[in-house]
């Protein structure tokens, strides 16, 4: 069942949202009706969209909120227009019921008239409607490579009950895209939006009926590299064209050969135990490279990654380290695997609890942390980096590229207030005396960033000499330890 709006909506707008009538885009004057084709999700979306479709989807609803007629009339009850200027603490008072939490947690279920508790799925249907949410799943899974199960099992999230920073992170997307403009704090609608935004966009074909002169989405550049869904690439351009082989792709993995047997056979392992209900938890014996021993670790097996190189196991329970309750194991280090029963004594009583209570962790909360803070380690602490980058190596290799979410560029000035808010008591007048030193015409940047996590210091370390770690402090100087050791070898 839809959940009911809480507020009064104008008779345009309630046709545009919540009709099951509503017609696409190509059937509509100017903008009444914006067609959430999977080419506008595509380039709505940054970094993956297996990944982030669902933020994907919610950007649009953002832009019908934003532009489609009737806009503003969620404002304080539809009562009065949007002002030319607001913030989110604004949007977020007029958008959600008054009871909506205003903390930084995930809103519960509270209200089923607040907004928040609309599933993607609803909004979806309010605009292409039923008979159309077939044909819409089908193509997005068709030409942006998603699993049907999975696209549909995602549509039934809520697609606003998601934390402050994700919402507040949504209107940093639409500046970044070009949609939204920005006044120190507060947003701006733009008078109008970017012709990619309507184009190319056309009304649904028949079922049965294709169109002559549309060539298929999945091979367009948009797609193809926005994506980088290596299952579709594989299925397009794997077979040699004219006898030659001319799409290459080379994927960094350190894993030796007389390893590789080994992880595919816990990579099979963990395939067979998902499919089982419940999934059992199991018993690693994992050979620590920071640790440099062996242990043995009892831990609920959640999915597998591949980041930088290697393939790792995202397993919740006991750690190498004996601390926290998270760890990725890389797979070519699990020297044994054994399944175990949820009644076994040697489940820590923290995992048993959590299985009791039906509370096991799944895959989209790894994401959900992965995309909030950068890091593959995403159980470690999180903090603020700031860089600087000399303004030449900037241009060319910084600018106009995707890091993280969180990875932006700042002002010179905006440095200083950054230092002064996060850098450690005993850091902050040295680097705020080290910020005076620097350029104001080199560009900065701040993350959030998994202090510790091994893969951003080795980015960090590829962008040295000519990119520098301002903050914080302690990171500063490990950095400015390893340049030292460094220098001796060359030097010493």
């Amino acid at each position: 069942m839809v959940p009911q709006k809480r507020l009064p909506l104008s008779s345009q707008r309630r046709r545009s949202l919540t009709s099951p009538q509503t017609r696409p885009l190509a059937e509509e004057a100017g903008l009444g009706v914006l067609y959430p084709s999977p080419l506008l999700l595509q380039r709505l979306t940054r970094g993956v969209f297996c990944q982030h479709g669902l933020r994907s989807l919610r950007l649009w609803v953002w832009l019908h909120l934003l532009y489609c007629p009737g806009y503003g009339s969620f404002w304080n009850q539809g009562q009065e227009p949007v002002p030319e200027l607001f913030s989110y603490a604004q949007w977020r008072d007029a958008f959600f019921t008054p009871d909506h939490p205003k903390g930084e947690e995930i809103p519960p279920l509270h209200n089923s008239r607040c907004l928040c508790a609309r599933r993607g799925y609803d909004w979806v249907l309010s605009v292409v409607g039923q008979e159309g949410m077939a044909a819409w799943i089908e193509a997005v899974c068709a030409e942006l490579g998603v699993e049907r199960q999975e696209w549909q099992e995602r549509l039934e999230q809520r697609l606003f009950g998601v934390t402050r920073r994700s919402l507040a992170d949504d209107l940093r997307l639409l500046v970044e895209l070009g949609l939204l403009a920005r006044q120190g704090h507060k947003f701006a609608p733009l008078k109008e939006l970017p012709q990619w935004v309507r184009e190319p966009v056309v009304a649904k074909p028949v079922r049965g009926q294709e169109s002559p002169t549309k060539p298929p989405l999945l091979g367009r550049p948009e797609v193809l590299f926005g994506n980088l869904d290596f299952g579709s690439l594989a299925q397009r351009y794997g077979k040699p064209v004219a006898g030659v082989q001319r799409f290459l792709v080379h994927v960094d993995y350190v894993v030796c050969k007389g390893q590789i047997d080994r992880v595919e056979d816990w990579q099979e392992a963990f395939y067979q135990l998902w499919q089982q209900s419940p999934v059992p938890p199991v018993r690693l014996l994992y050979r620590s490279s920071r640790m440099r021993v062996s242990r043995f670790c009892v831990v609920y097996p959640v999915c597998c990654y591949y980041v930088r190189r290697s393939i790792y196991l995202c397993g919740f329970g006991q750690t190498p380290t004996r601390q926290g309750r998270w760890y990725n194991f890389r797979l070519d280090h699990i020297e044994d695997l054994e399944p175990l029963s949820w009644e076994s004594e040697e489940l820590p009583f923290f995992l048993h609890q959590r299985y009791q209570e039906q509370r096991l962790p799944m895959p989209d909360e790894i994401r959900e942390e992965m995309e909030s803070v950068w890091g593959f380690d995403f159980y470690l602490p999180a903090r603020l980096l700031l860089l600087r980058f000399e303004r030449e190596f900037h241009e060319g290799y910084i600018a106009g590229t995707f890091r993280h979410e969180t990875f932006e560029q700042i002002p010179y000035e905006m440095v200083e207030r950054r230092i002064r808010q996060s850098a450690e008591p005993e850091y902050r007048e040295s680097l705020l005396k080290l910020w005076r030193s620097r350029s104001p015409e080199d560009a900065y940047y701040q993350a959030l960033y998994r202090h510790g996590d091994i893969n951003v210091q080795m980015r960090l370390r590829a962008w040295r000499p000519l990119g520098e770690v301002l903050c914080p402090g302690v990171l500063r100087d490990e950095m400015a330890q390893e340049v030292k050791q460094e220098y001796g070898w060359y030097f010493g």
